[in-house]
């Protein structure tokens, strides 16, 4: 029963940060606020230029990455709000999909509110500091690919499929 509990422990800190987000979720949807919130983000964006839009939504997802570490909260939260928004100002769901892929992926090799990384490292005996300066230039390096990629998942309209 020891075993269970600890094993379970480990698990209930992920199901409350996806229920946490789907509360989140509600209660945008309930309150009547993603809709208006997607048109007046659509209207302040929609003369951007598309590269800038999808540049823009990369980096948003890397910064709620780093504030909502986990894979599956951190898409229940942003998804739903990315892809209609998507849509609105003519970029392809797949690359607003990929956007959070490359920021998910990126992030978990970085962030100290990725719980993975932390548990490897205190187990390795490495600290975060240390870890974070030696391998900063190839998160710098993916971050610049994953930019360029979005990019020219844009330009060639990547999806749907």
């Amino acid at each position: 029963m020891k075993n269970f509990t600890s094993g379970s422990a480990a698990l209930i800190s992920g199901a409350l940060i996806i229920g946490v987000s789907r509360a989140t979720l509600v209660v945008l949807n309930q309150g009547h606020i993603v809709d208006p919130m997607l048109h007046g983000v659509s209207e302040a964006i929609k003369h951007v230029p598309g590269t800038i839009s999808v540049i823009g939504m990369y980096g948003f997802q890397t910064v709620i990455h780093f504030i909502l570490a986990s894979g599956s909260g951190h898409a229940m939260l942003t998804m739903p709000i990315m892809a209609p928004l998507a849509d609105l100002v003519d970029i392809t769901r797949q690359t607003a999909v990929l956007s959070f892929s490359f920021a998910d992926g990126i992030g978990n090799i970085i962030f100290p509110t990725a719980g993975t990384l932390m548990a490897a490292l205190a187990i390795a005996g490495i600290p975060w500091t240390k870890w974070a300066k030696w391998v900063l230039p190839l998160v710098i390096i993916q971050f610049v690919i994953g930019l360029i990629a979005v990019v020219i998942a844009h330009a060639i309209h990547y999806g749907p499929f």
